[in-house]
């Protein structure tokens, strides 16, 4: 590391002898030679570090190790579950896996979310994951919430200035981001541009390489941290009359179509997995209290999302068995909420016959004869 550190030096060191003010103190020329020097100085140091194979390691990193070694030891085909931390509280993939099984199915589960990933981060890593497994897997399902899709800049309500931050905010997300907030995904002027700042600054750092020396390291030697985070103590308490309430409201089954940006997004992203070999892609969300956010997911399955399996935590008896102390919030579920969505979810799946005829059965064997 020490010996990369110095080679950036001497980068740095020959842009600026190269690249020196003209005499005569001409402002314009200075900024410009001050700009085209801090250009190719940052250019240098992102191909070195590319090469070098290092980068802004995150906790998402560590997922995606731990998500490689699971699927590498299960040899088996991959359902994988990329989202926010609705879903890493709510899908417990042993349990998922289990209840295929049970089932007739072969796959093996992933979870592969973190909380506050935008659909550009979990893209990102869901795309490295891929790669490193050199196949891709049979089923993906992506998370859908108005929470994100009404904003784009929802990870600075999370965490702002972090290496996590600073490493997705380049061009790509930082353009995605832009674009949404043009669209008005921010409440009022004052939200739209500070939004706006703090995206621009992330790219700014992003772009810079703030952090990608110093912190650097290879991502599949940082460690592994499971996605799946399941809780047993309340982090916020819920009155069981605004349970009952938010959860016996609804459904409502009125077509939504998302905000432009956040559709065009969904529909490259369906784009690229299928270009990777991805044989089914759909949607989902983990049930919450808020009858409304269920309510938005119900309209994007009747619409935007009708062209795949999209599951919405509208079922009656799936709500009926979360009225209970189930919740870590009136977000998230407890791991006892988890074990009754996890099963649900996979019962569902199944139903939708996206995994096809179980292993065994006649329809089966009809279809693989020859």
């Amino acid at each position: 590391m020490n010996a990369l550190v110095f080679a950036f030096a001497g980068i740095c060191l020959i842009a600026v002898h190269l690249l020196r003010a003209p005499a005569g103190g001409r402002r314009v020329g200075a900024v410009l030679a001050f700009i085209l020097g801090l250009a190719i100085t940052a250019t240098g140091v992102r191909f070195a570090v590319s090469e070098a194979g290092i980068g802004r390691t995150t906790d998402f990193d560590r997922v995606v190790n731990h998500a490689v070694a699971e699927a590498d030891a299960a040899n088996s085909p991959l359902i994988v579950f990329t989202g926010a931390s609705y879903s890493r509280n709510a899908i417990d993939p042993e349990r998922f896996t289990k209840y295929l099984r049970a089932h007739g199915y072969p796959h093996t589960a992933i979870n592969l979310s973190l909380e506050a990933a935008s659909l550009p981060e979990r893209e990102a890593h869901l795309e490295d994951f891929i790669t490193r497994l050199e196949r891709p897997p049979e089923l993906v399902f992506a998370e859908v919430a108005e929470a994100f899709d009404a904003r784009p800049a929802q990870f600075f309500n999370n965490s702002k200035f972090s290496a996590r931050g600073i490493e997705q905010f380049g061009p790509r997300t930082s353009a995605w981001t832009l674009l949404g907030l043009a669209e008005g995904g921010c409440s009022g002027m004052a939200d739209c541009i500070k939004s706006a700042g703090l995206t621009g600054a992330h790219f700014g750092l992003n772009a810079l390489n703030i952090g990608s020396v110093a912190r650097g390291e290879a991502p599949s030697e940082t460690g592994e941290l499971a996605a799946y985070d399941p809780q047993t103590q309340p982090r916020e308490e819920t009155a069981a009359k605004d349970r009952l309430n938010g959860l016996r409201s609804g459904p409502d089954y009125v077509p939504t179509v998302g905000l432009k940006w956040i559709s065009s997004l969904r529909a490259m992203f369906e784009n690229r997995l299928e270009r990777k070999g991805v044989a089914t892609i759909g949607y989902y969300f983990p049930p919450v209290i808020d009858g409304g956010a269920r309510a938005y997911v119900d309209g994007l399955c009747l619409a935007e999302l009708v062209h795949t399996t999209c599951i919405s935590p509208s079922d009656p008896e799936l709500l009926a068995a979360l009225e209970g102390e189930v919740w870590l919030d009136q977000s998230h579920l407890l791991a006892s909420g988890a074990n009754i969505y996890s099963d649900w979810l996979a019962d569902q799946i199944i139903v939708s016959g996206a995994l096809g005829a179980p292993a065994g059965s006649d329809f089966a064997e009809d279809a693989s004869a020859p």
